[in-house]
């Protein structure tokens, strides 16, 4: 298991509204936008996966 990260309040806030917001306006008919549109919000947040990482 990975140490914890931390985020600014506002950021993490401004996040959690942004999912909030996808999830009331989920469109049952595009599921991929569903997920596009999270990695959008945690790539905003600075979340990826170490997939990502160029070395």
């Amino acid at each position: 298991m990975q140490a914890s990260a931390y985020f600014r309040s506002d950021s993490y806030h401004a996040a959690l509204d942004s999912l909030e917001a996808i999830a009331r306006n989920f469109e049952p008919a595009a599921p991929d936008d569903l997920r596009t549109r999270i990695i959008e919000v945690l790539g905003d947040l600075g979340i990826w996966p170490i997939d990502c990482l160029t070395q």
